[in-house]
Formats: C-alpha cells, structure tokens, sequence
C-alpha cells in the first residue's frame, strides 16, 4: 500500500460562497508532488486530536503560510508581522513535536521550516527587506524571486538534490538562527535555507519551495523513507 502522507494547511478568509468566509486552502502544488511521488495525499485541517490523527500517518509534510507569532522566539512583532494565527502555531507545533517523537518522516517548507527552526531553539529575522544584509533576498506579497542555495555534503539534502541548486523566494522572513538543528544549505547572502536534525532517520527542512520547482527527488525520498 502506498505511504499516506499528510499535509498541513491553513484557515483563511476568502469570497467562497459567501463574503469572507473561513476555508482551509493549500496550493494544489503539494499533493500533486506527494502523488507523483508515489505516496497518498492527505490534507489535513486543526484539530485537537494529533496523536490519533499521527498515528495514522506514514509520513508529514508541514507547508507554507503566514508569518509566526514572534512570541513564540521571545521578540515583539514588527511592524509587518501582521499576519499570523496562534491557533495554527500551536497546532503545527503539535504536529511537528509529535512526529519527531514518533520519528515520522518529516518534511517542513517554508513556514513549516521556520516554524520548525523556532521550536527547536532558533530565531528569525522577521523582515529581510529592513534586516541589514538581506535586502534583496526575496520577494513578498505575490512576487518571486531566485537565489542559489550552497548544500552541504554529507547530508539528506545533498544526496537528493546535488550540492548547488536554485531555490526561489516568496518570503520577508527568514531563520537567523537553527537552535540544534544542523545547518546544510544557505544562500550566497548567508541566510539559512536548509536544515536536518543530527541521528534523524528522515527529516528535511527548507525555506524555498521544492513542490514548485518541480524537485522531484525530495519528495521521492520522503515517500521512500515512509514506506519502511
């Protein structure tokens, strides 16, 4: 049977139906990666009931979104930390503490690697626009840009996707600091874009957007290591 892997998304507002209605969206992008993989998407919404809902899994992919509400790394938000959701933080922090205890398979994009980053320790800058350094390291509010992102050797990552890849950029955040996870990819800027947990059997974290540049092969070793 092949591996059910789980997704994350999120609750927004948007005219569906009705005006400003709440609905859980994720870019379709996702799934399709998942099942051209050869896994099985499961798009999963909060809930209170993660360790029944992790049971069930194989494998988890926590996908991009809003921002991360800076209490959670002991800093005041600025002034463009508006968007942000404790419910989903929290929720996401479930998921990814109790996956890791269950050592799922694991799979933190965007949002879910900074997300993932602050749980274990780390720090963010919260607007690379105004962060001395990284002013012109990416793009926001439906803009995109391209950087090239250095690997490491001797790392999941690396194995996957060689040691220079280009990675694209749709955020004004970015990890200052990984806490204990091991750093194993940062852009010419210095901003770090990739990250695994030391003894891990499979988790890869990055900043960019692999299920959009049709990087096949980190998902093909996500379903890989959830089929065991």
């Amino acid at each position: 049977m092949r591996p059910l892997i789980g997704i994350t998304t999120s609750v927004n507002s948007r005219d569906y139906e009705i005006p400003n209605q709440s609905v859980v969206i994720l870019p379709e992008n996702y799934p399709k990666a998942i099942r051209k993989a050869g896994g099985i998407p499961l798009l999963i919404s909060e809930c209170d009931d993660v360790d029944e809902l992790l049971d069930c899994l194989d494998g988890l992919v926590i996908s991009g979104g809003r921002d991360i509400n800076p209490n959670l790394y002991s800093q005041t938000p600025h002034e463009k930390t508006t968007d942000f959701s404790d419910i989903q933080d929290s929720w996401e922090i479930s998921l990814i503490e109790g996956a890791i205890e269950r050592g799922l398979p694991l799979l933190c994009i965007c949002r879910g690697h900074q997300l993932l980053c602050v749980i274990r320790g780390g720090q963010l800058f919260q607007d690379l626009p105004t962060t001395e350094g990284y002013e012109e390291h990416g793009a926001t509010g439906g803009n995109w840009s391209e950087h090239i992102i250095k690997l490491e050797k001797d790392s999941l990552i690396f194995e996957l996707l060689g040691s220079e890849i280009r990675g694209n950029s749709g955020h004004h955040q970015g990890v200052s600091d990984a806490g204990d996870l091991r750093v194993v990819g940062k852009t010419s800027d210095g901003l770090i874009e990739a990250v695994e947990l030391n003894d891990y059997p499979f988790l890869i974290s990055t900043q960019w957007h692999p299920e959009m540049l049709g990087q096949d092969s980190v998902f093909e070793g996500l379903i890989q290591a959830s089929s065991r």
